[in-house]
């Protein structure tokens, strides 16, 4: 099952490596996030969803259960 980060990169075609540098965090934080492995800090949730223009809201970090 994927999650709506990892669903948003493979539409946009952007990896890991990429989608980091966009946020300020590196490939390995990214691909821990998409795989859902960590979830993000608030600062870095708001970077997410400013970065796929809400594609990927705050909220879904809240309980991935229920937006998956």
């Amino acid at each position: 099952m994927s999650n709506p980060l990892a669903s948003y990169m493979q539409k946009a075609g952007v990896g890991d490596a990429d989608f980091g540098s966009r946020i300020g965090r590196d490939r390995s934080m990214v691909s821990k996030l998409r795989r859902g492995i960590l979830r993000p800090t608030l600062d870095l949730a708001a970077a997410i969803e400013t970065e796929t223009k809400g594609e990927v809201p705050m909220s879904v970090w809240v309980n991935p259960a229920v937006a998956a």
